[in-house]
C-alpha cells in the first residue's frame, strides 16, 4: 500500500497511520476514506448549489402568480411590461366548462381577436344550457349551447367580465379580464361632434323583419337618403352583424362618415327577431336629407348638449 520510502521509515507510516485513524477511518484506509469523505462534501455542496438555484426559480414563479379575490389563481401582466411581449403570454381563447358541480373557467386573463372575444363552451351537463357574457358597457343575451362544445364570439369591449353557465336552472359566473394589447377595439363614436348629434326614440319599424340592416333601413326611411351603408358596428373591425348582444344595433355610414347608430328590438323589447321598434337612433343632424320618421313616443327628438 505505502510507496517504498514510506515503508522504510516505521516511525512515518506510524504517524500516517495515527492521523488517518484520528479521521475516524482504519489504519489499511486511512488516506482513501479521508479522500473519499472529501469527494461526498464537494458532492454535497454542489447538490445544495443546484437545489438553491430551483427554489429560486420555483420563488421566481411564484411571484408572478397573484390569488385573485375569489382565490383563483390570476396571471397580470406588468404595468411596465412591453405589450407585444405581454400579447404572447395572454391566450387568445377562453374556455369555459359546465359542469354538474359548476362552472370552470380555467383562465383569469384573455385577449381578444379582430372580432372580439372568442370562448370555446364544454357542455358536460347531458343537456342543453345557455351561456352569458357581461361587460362594463356590453351584455350578451343567453347564447344556447345544444352540443357538447360550441365555440362562441362577442364584440364585448376589453375590461373586467363576468362570464356565466346555467346550472341547475341557475346562471354561475366567473371574472375574466379582458385586455387588448394589440388596440384592436376602438369605442365607437359617430362622425359629428356632440352638439350636432340627436336621438330618436321608439321609432316604428313599418313591417317586421328578421334581418337588423333591413330593420335599420326600414326605421330611418327615407330621413338619410342614399347612398347609406348599414353594417356592424366598428368596435372591433371584424365583427359581424349578428353578435348575441342584449341590445342589437347596426352602423349607418355614408363615405366612410358613421352618421348613425340604430338599436332594434323584438316584441315586447326582445333582443331576438323579428324585429319591429327601434327604441332609440343615434344620428347626425347634418345627415338628415329627408323627413324624420315617425316615432311612437311623446318624446321624438333630443340634442344632446355640449360637453
Amino acid at each position: 500500500m505505502w510507496g517504498p520510502g514510506v515503508s522504510d521509515d516505521h516511525d512515518l507510516r506510524s504517524r500516517l497511520e495515527r492521523l488517518a485513524s484520528s479521521a475516524g477511518d482504519p489504519p489499511e484506509h486511512g488516506l482513501e476514506r479521508v479522500a473519499a469523505r472529501r469527494h461526498r462534501r464537494l458532492h454535497r455542496r454542489r447538490g445544495a448549489v443546484a437545489t438553491a438555484a430551483v427554489l429560486a426559480v420555483f420563488a421566481t414563479a411564484l411571484a408572478l402568480i397573484n390569488p385573485g379575490p375569489d382565490g383563483r389563481e390570476q396571471v397580470t401582466a406588468s404595468e411596465t411590461a412591453n405589450p407585444a411581449a405581454a400579447s404572447g403570454e395572454v391566450p387568445r381563447l377562453v374556455e369555459v366548462r359546465c359542469e354538474p358541480t359548476g362552472i370552470v373557467v380555467p383562465i383569469a386573463s384573455v385577449r381578444p381577436e379582430r372580432d372580439g372575444l372568442h370562448m370555446r363552451v364544454f357542455n358536460f351537463l347531458g343537456a342543453p344550457t345557455r351561456v352569458e357574457v357581461e361587460g362594463e358597457r356590453w351584455a350578451s343575451k343567453p347564447i344556447d349551447v345544444r352540443t357538447e362544445i360550441k365555440d362562441v364570439t362577442v364584440p364585448v369591449p376589453p375590461g373586467v367580465l363576468t362570464v356565466g353557465c346555467e346550472i341547475n336552472g341557475e346562471f354561475q359566473r366567473r371574472r375574466v379580464d379582458l385586455v387588448d394589447p394589440s388596440g384592436y377595439y376602438q369605442e365607437p363614436e359617430l362622425s359629428c361632434d356632440r352638439s350636432e348629434q340627436t336621438t330618436l326614440d321608439d321609432v316604428a319599424i313599418p313591417s317586421p323583419t328578421s334581418t337588423l340592416a333591413v330593420a335599420a333601413r326600414l326605421a330611418l326611411g327615407e330621413s338619410l337618403g342614399d347612398p347609406i351603408a348599414v353594417t356592424a358596428v366598428r368596435g372591433y373591425q371584424s365583427q359581424a352583424i349578428e353578435d348575441h348582444s342584449k341590445d342589437p344595433v347596426v352602423e349607418v355610414s355614408r363615405d366612410q362618415d358613421v352618421i348613425a347608430f340604430v338599436h332594434v328590438r323584438g316584441v315586447d323589447g326582445s333582443p331576438e327577431p323579428p324585429w319591429v321598434i327601434a327604441p332609440e337612433v343615434e344620428v347626425c343632424q347634418s345627415a338628415i336629407v329627408g323627413e324624420l320618421p315617425t316615432t311612437t313616443s311623446t318624446t321624438t327628438v333630443e340634442q344632446a348638449q355640449p360637453t
